[in-house]
C-alpha cells in the first residue's frame, strides 16, 4: 500500500508545533507522510528544519483582539491563506488533515471539508482557543488535553487525548545530558527558558536572583532567553563559568534531563513536558496570554505538587530566591526519580484509531 498523505496544520510557535511534530512521529510509522502548513516565520521554519519535516509556510496573522481597522489586514490574509490551503489541499490529497492550533487552521480545515476530507484539532490548553472553539463545530473530532476544556465545546465529539509530548524529551538520561551540555556531576543544576522570543522581566529578575545565588553557593544554571534578551543577558553573566547563555536550544530534553529546578512559562507543552518528567518547577505564566490561559494551564498542574505558580506581577528577586530554596528543601527531604507517568504509545494509539474510523 502506498504512502498516505496528512497535513497538520499550525501556528508559528512552538507550543503549537511540538505537538504536531510529536503526532507526525507517529504518524510515520504508520505509513502516513505529514506535510505541515504552518504560519511563516522563522522560528517555525527553523524547527521544522529541524526536525526533518515537509513544510508550506502561510502568511497569516492572529486575529485582533479588539476591533479596529486591523481588521482589513488579517481579514485579506485569512481569504489568501483558505485558497492558498485550497490549491495545496487539491494537489497534495490529504488523508486526514489534523489542526493543533491557532487561525491558520481555521482556513485550512474549511478548504479540506470543501474536500471532503477528514477533519481533527488537537486544543492544548484547559481553556480552549476561539479558532479551535469555532473549527469543533465542523471537524469529525476534537481531541483536548485538559478534561476542564469539554465545557467549551458544543459538538461533544470530544476525546480526551491529553497533550502528545515528543519521544525524545522522555528519553534521556540525566547522566548523559550532563555529559552533552559538559555539565559537572552533582551541582544543582537550574533551566531557565521563556519562549522563542524570550521575556524581558523573567529573564531579568531570574538572572538578578541567579547570579546572588551563585555568589553564595555552588549552582549550574541553564537559561535559555529567546533572541530578544540574548546579547543583554548574555553581557550581565560574563565571569560566571557556571552560569551558561544560550538565545535556543534544539537540545531540550538534554536541558530538562540535566536539571533539578525549571523555571519557566505555562504553555500547555511545557506543563505536559513537567508532569511527565516529575519536574519540579516554578511556574510565571505569560501574562498576555489570550484568556489568560498560561495562568489557568499553571493552576491545573500546580495539584500534581512539586510546582510553584509565580503571577509576573508578583515576581521579585526576594521572593523567586525564597521559592527556590523552597524547591530545593523539598527536593531533598523527597528525592524522587524523573519518570514519565504517562502512556504516550496508548494515547497515540487512540488518536490513530479515531482518525482511521
Amino acid at each position: 500500500m502506498g504512502q498516505k498523505n496528512i497535513i497538520i496544520a499550525s501556528s508559528g510557535t512552538g507550543g503549537h508545533i511540538y505537538p504536531g511534530i510529536a503526532l507526525a512521529k507517529e504518524f510515520q510509522k504508520k505509513n502516513y507522510k505529514p506535510i505541515f502548513f504552518i504560519t511563516d516565520n522563522a522560528a517555525a521554519r527553523e524547527i521544522l528544519k529541524t526536525s526533518g519535516f515537509e513544510y508550506i509556510a502561510f502568511n497569516a496573522i492572529g486575529m485582533p483582539r479588539k476591533i479596529s481597522f486591523s481588521f482589513i489586514p488579517f481579514t485579506v490574509k485569512m481569504i489568501f491563506t483558505f485558497l492558498k490551503a485550497l490549491k495545496q489541499i487539491l494537489a497534495i490529497n490529504p488523508t486526514v488533515v489534523v489542526g493543533t492550533g491557532a487561525y491558520i487552521t481555521v482556513p485550512v480545515i474549511f478548504a479540506a471539508k470543501i474536500f471532503r476530507k477528514k477533519t481533527f484539532i488537537h486544543e492544548q490548553n484547559r481553556v480552549p482557543g476561539k479558532a479551535n472553539i469555532l473549527l469543533n463545530k465542523i471537524t469529525d473530532k476534537t481531541f483536548v488535553s485538559f478534561k476542564h476544556s469539554e465545557k467549551y465545546f458544543k459538538n461533544k465529539n470530544i476525546f480526551i487525548s491529553g497533550y502528545p509530548i515528543r519521544e525524545d524529551i522522555l528519553s534521556v538520561s540525566k547522566e548523559n545530558a550532563l555529559k552533552i551540555l559538559n555539565l559537572e556531576n552533582n551541582v544543582f543544576t537550574i533551566l531557565v527558558f521563556g519562549g522563542s522570543l524570550g521575556a524581558v522581566k523573567l529573564n531579568e529578575i531570574v538572572c538578578k536572583t541567579l547570579l546572588g545565588l551563585i555568589q553564595k553557593s555552588k549552582f549550574q544554571v541553564l537559561h535559555i532567553t529567546g533572541s530578544n534578551n540574548y546579547a543583554h543577558i548574555k553581557d550581565q553573566v560574563k565571569g560566571f563559568a557556571n552560569y551558561r547563555v544560550f538565545e535556543y536550544m534544539n537540545n531540550i530534553a538534554s536541558a530538562y534531563a540535566a536539571s533539578n529546578i525549571v523555571i519557566c512559562r505555562s504553555g500547555a507543552g511545557t506543563v505536559f513536558e513537567l508532569k511527565a518528567l516529575n519536574k519540579f518547577a516554578i511556574l510565571v505564566p505569560y501574562p498576555y496570554a489570550t484568556d489568560n490561559h498560561q495562568y489557568w494551564n499553571a493552576k491545573e498542574i500546580e495539584k500534581f505538587g512539586k510546582i510553584i505558580v509565580i503571577e509576573e506581577k508578583d515576581l521579585t528577586k526576594e521572593k523567586l530566591g525564597e521559592k527556590i530554596h523552597m524547591l530545593k528543601n523539598n527536593m531533598e527531604d523527597s528525592a524522587v526519580e524523573n519518570i514519565a507517568d504517562i502512556a504516550q504509545k496508548l494515547m497515540f494509539e487512540e488518536i490513530i484509531k479515531c482518525i482511521k474510523s
